[in-house]
């Protein structure tokens, strides 16, 4: 007879954000020991690591943890992390989190046994999760929040691409490339389809049209509720997501496309028929079905515990 020594340590997931740090310790047995939000000073790296220092004391207290005890971390990263490197680049919404030493800092705290990886593939680690007993293992995870990304799942294993890029769908040109000779002032650092489809694009469109609204999920309240200047945004945003999701569905046909992030999941199923509308008038034929994301706004601490435990067991089998 034998059991899992849950004494013997956990492991972390963090999902780095602008607004909030979260972070979730999971004991090798896969039972969450704690969970615990911080919200940064600045939205910038320095104010992430601060959020992290004071959440991470928090849930070693909490669940406690004695010193050294955690196994694995992984932590979720906007941008793109370089597999061949582990750089991090283009976290255009959090200044200075690309930076050497903000890799450096990381490794301070959580030592050799540390994976930074891509927000979106850890989402969609944890919808496949959350769908493991459906059979759909195979989907689009398309998210919008602060950020906009996206993530091809097969087998419930998201495809990263030769470089990490794969998802990268902010810098999707929203116009056709202007002829030889015209002006072109190169492609945006954040990404043309992040400027318009955007949390904060959706705000700011809505503001134009004399109707304010603080976060995304008071604005997608309105809409259902019937404001016509809030369901004109829905409808933008449902037809700038169709475009971009047009991309994928011809590319790739997946049998299902999932809707995360701040948009997607405040947006619930009023915005993804909204989205499933428009992209069945710009195909010829059947659209996928569009849901929302059944693993909600934990899905990037699902998929890195999910990720964390698998390192985990590998780091402490070979040391047997």
């Amino acid at each position: 007879m034998w059991g899992i020594d849950n004494s013997a340590g956990a492991v972390l997931s963090v999902d780095v954000g602008t607004q909030w740090v979260r972070l979730a310790l999971t004991g090798l047995d896969g039972t969450r020991a704690a969970t615990w939000r911080e919200r940064p000073a600045s939205p910038s790296a320095d104010g992430v690591l601060a959020a992290l220092d004071a959440g991470l004391e928090h849930v070693v207290g909490e669940a406690g943890l004695r010193p050294g005890g955690i196994a694995f971390t992984v932590v979720g990263s906007p941008g793109v992390v370089r597999p061949e490197s582990g750089v991090l680049e283009h976290a255009s919404n959090l200044p200075g989190w690309g930076d050497a030493r903000t890799l450096d800092a990381l490794r301070a705290r959580f030592g050799s046994g540390l994976l930074v990886m891509k927000d979106v593939y850890l989402a969609a680690l944890g919808e496949a999760r959350a769908r493991r007993n459906t059979g759909q293992g195979d989907f689009v995870l398309f998210s919008i929040g602060r950020g906009v990304g996206a993530a091809v799942v097969r087998d419930g294993q998201p495809l990263s691409g030769a470089h990490g890029m794969a998802g990268e769908i902010a810098f999707l040109p929203l116009a056709a490339p202007r002829p030889a000779g015209q002006e072109n002032d190169g492609p945006s650092a954040r990404g043309a389809f992040e400027e318009a489809a955007s949390a904060d694009a959706m705000l700011e469109q809505a503001a134009r049209a004399g109707a304010r609204f603080g976060t995304v999920a008071e604005l997608m309240e309105a809409a259902r509720e019937g404001s016509p200047e809030a369901e004109a945004v829905v409808l933008q945003e449902g037809a700038l997501a169709a475009f971009a999701l047009s991309a994928f569905t011809v590319a790739v046909d997946p049998p299902l496309i999932v809707l995360a992030g701040s948009v997607g999941l405040h947006g619930g199923d009023h915005f993804a028929r909204a989205v499933r509308t428009g992209l069945q008038s710009a195909l010829p034929f059947e659209a996928p079905p569009v849901e929302v994301s059944r693993a909600g706004e934990d899905a990037i601490l699902e998929g890195g515990a999910e990720k964390a435990l698998q390192l985990a067991w590998e780091k402490l089998s070979s040391a047997l």
